[in-house]
């Protein structure tokens, strides 16, 4: 652990949530239900984002994803960033069909697909019982996001976006809302900077499937999800697939501004739908009885807002992680000062730790400034059969930041 007494003399701006239609908006002169017939708003939502790291394995990391914490490392040094590629740009149109139904369509994107060029965040249509094309992934819970400044969020949190069909309704009662969706498949075995299993991405060939249920209220929800995959893989050249499951539970609970927040999720083969871990090759393993084994894995989250006045509020928020490799065939380590080598007959356990806490100030209307502390802790445990010697390996990191930045809303 390290001092944090120099922390009192930054500044900081931050990103909220805001109610307010956009500035720029169309609506046609002919109407349906005293409803205009079209409408098209352009917005944007301009975002600041600095940060200066104060220690820690995250000095090259432009968001505070804990599970990139390297553990290898011992580069202390301090550094300061800021940039605008948070900013993101949203058209969103409706049109009021002569049932009185409505069809409404988004295109989002941000400056997030490196060194300031356009990403594509968002782009669906949506009914009133389907929705289709590229948005929140129905295992997560759309609704819920921390106030928060830093990019990525707690790291067993699931917000990603990809394309699918989702059918929702109500069980005859508004209250009780389910979704069914079948999302695009993730492939997720990409080299990361810790541990490769040994384990070759292969083309998916099934969709994922799931399932959830919300019970909405005015002071708020609460979600249960479920998801069921079929993961395809390459090991030593032949093609093979293992199944992975999930479950989830998620709601958010208001009392007036302040709210509770909070998100569980739980399974085996889903860490590429976990922030702090998506897209490091973590889903399956192979194990020492020459089988493919769904990765378990274990996290959660909790988040409480708090306003002090109209303008003042502040934001806690706690989150882990844990996952572990038991049984494994074969894997590597890898790192800065360590040449790749290949361990034999062993066990990884991957554990993450999150805390982060801000204060804000609505300067204005749509606009936030604030400041926020985030510190994380990465744990790595490993074991294995080195050139003929067993090898007990426990490595641990933390990481402090302070994030900056301000968000106006128009």
């Amino acid at each position: 652990m390290k001092t944090i007494s120099s922390l009192c003399l930054s500044f900081m701006f931050t990103l909220t949530t805001f109610s307010q239609e956009r500035f720029l908006s169309v609506a046609s002169k002919d109407s349906i239900n005293n409803r205009p017939k079209f409408t098209t708003s352009l917005g944007v939502n301009m975002k600041l984002n600095g940060y200066y790291d104060i220690f820690g394995g995250l000095n090259d990391n432009d968001t505070f994803n804990v599970g990139h914490i390297n553990v290898f490392g011992n580069d202390d040094s301090n550094s300061l960033n800021v940039d605008m590629y948070q900013t993101q740009i949203n058209w969103t149109s409706e049109f009021v069909l002569e049932n009185g139904k409505v069809i409404k369509a988004v295109v989002e994107s941000d400056f997030w697909g490196g060194n300031g060029r356009v990403r594509l965040r968002k782009a669906y249509i949506e009914s009133e019982h389907w929705q289709i094309g590229q948005t929140w992934n129905n295992f997560g819970d759309a609704d819920l996001w921390p106030n928060i400044m830093e990019w990525e969020g707690p790291p067993s949190g699931v917000w990603l976006r990809n394309p699918h069909i989702k059918y929702m309704n109500s069980f005859k009662n508004p209250n009780w809302i389910y979704e069914i969706s079948i999302e695009a498949p993730m492939t997720d075995y990409t080299r990361f900077d810790d541990l490769e299993p040994l384990v070759e991405k292969a083309n998916q060939t099934t969709p994922d499937l799931t399932f959830a249920v919300s019970y909405k209220k005015d002071w708020g929800h609460i979600r249960a999800v479920s998801l069921l995959r079929n993961v395809r893989y390459k090991l030593e050249g032949e093609t093979d697939n293992f199944i992975g499951y999930g479950f989830g539970l998620s709601g958010i609970y208001k009392v007036s501004k302040n709210n509770f927040q909070f998100q569980i999720t739980g399974g085996k083969g889903i860490t590429s739908y976990l922030t702090t871990i998506s897209g490091s090759g973590y889903d399956g393993y192979p194990t020492n009885s020459h089988s493919m084994n769904a990765t378990p894995s274990f996290g959660g989250w909790m988040a409480y807002e708090y306003f002090f006045s109209k303008k003042w509020h502040s934001n806690l928020v706690v989150g882990s992680t844990y996952f572990q490799l038991k049984d494994l065939e074969r894997y590597i380590l890898t790192g800065e000062e360590l040449l790749p080598e290949v361990y034999l007959n062993g066990n990884v356990e991957h554990r993450h730790y999150y805390l982060l806490f801000n204060t804000m100030y609505d300067l204005m209307d749509r606009l936030t400034l604030g400041i926020e502390l985030d510190y994380g802790v990465k744990n790595l445990k490993a074991s294995g059969t080195l050139h003929e010697v067993f090898v007990d390996d426990s490595l641990s990191r933390d990481a402090m930041r302070i994030s900056f930045g301000f968000m106006f809303y128009f």
